[in-house]
């Protein structure tokens, strides 16, 4: 039997992992997501970490190919979602050893609004799938906490997630009170905290990007994802000994030039 799993990840985005024994499906994928809701997966010819909001199971006789043309859900057709027999097995277990870092992001737009909205929405979208390119380089996984969460106890799992996070990233773009809330509290804890702004708004292009208080000294500023994953790597480089310290006590970060 083959076994095949579909992660599902922030923004809707999918990652499948196929033709797996048994034992691999549960040691590679299943584990590693009970026990901290990360996985391990290939992009092209390296290996990620990626959050995981939902994990299904499928197993079929043969194996699936991308060259047979047929899609890997047509494949699957209506095979029972196995997952919860893996989960009953699932003991603690870490991935890799990967480090949770928590992003700091506005979550705005609507991905089936109007034309605006949608832009909006990917805008975003697009910004996280860039921190998490550059975290992965750096054995991290990027946690946010969007719109594919229940509201149930919203605050306290953001908490949580700060709690647990090796360092921060936060995008302040466009001055949301909720992501200054996220971020005070990461600084109170304190978590060191990369801090990044596109330069212009992006629900107003055009209109300046304002960032209050005196954080302003310490924002990477960036126009376009190009400059926003060389903003990150280089802060992530000219800080790596503070990010990654054993004990973080929120030592003041310098900006990358």
């Amino acid at each position: 039997m083959y076994y095949h799993a579909i992660a599902v990840l922030p923004g809707g985005r999918q990652k499948s992992i196929v033709n797996k024994a048994e034992e691999q499906i549960f040691t590679e994928v299943v584990l590693p997501f009970v026990s901290s809701g990360v996985i391990d997966a290939k992009w092209g010819k390296a290996t990620q970490s990626y959050q995981v909001l939902e994990l299904r199971v499928y197993k079929t006789k043969d194996a699936w190919f991308k060259k047979s043309g047929v899609a890997l859900d047509t494949f699957i057709g209506k095979g029972r979602n196995v997952f919860s027999s893996f989960e009953k097995r699932a003991q603690k277990a870490l991935g890799r050893g990967t480090h949770r870092v928590f992003v700091i992001m506005p979550i705005q737009g609507e991905k089936f609004g109007s034309q605006d909205e949608q832009r909006v929405y990917r805008e975003f979208d697009l910004r996280f799938e860039v921190i998490e390119k550059v975290l992965g380089e750096y054995d991290c996984v990027a946690i946010r906490i969007d719109k594919e969460h229940p509201l149930e106890d919203l605050v306290n799992r953001i908490k949580e997630e700060i709690r647990k996070g090796k360092f921060i990233v936060a995008d302040l773009t466009d001055e949301r009170p909720s992501c200054y809330f996220e971020a005070g509290y990461a600084e109170a804890l304190p978590r060191p905290t990369i801090y990044l702004a596109s330069k212009e708004s992006v629900l107003r292009p055009g209109t300046p990007t304002k960032i209050h208080f005196d954080i302003h000294m310490n924002v990477n500023y960036f126009t376009n994802h190009n400059e926003l994953e060389e903003k990150l790597r280089a802060s992530i480089e000219t800080n790596k000994d503070k990010l990654f310290a054993p004990e973080a006590n929120a030592p003041t970060l310098k900006t990358a030039q």
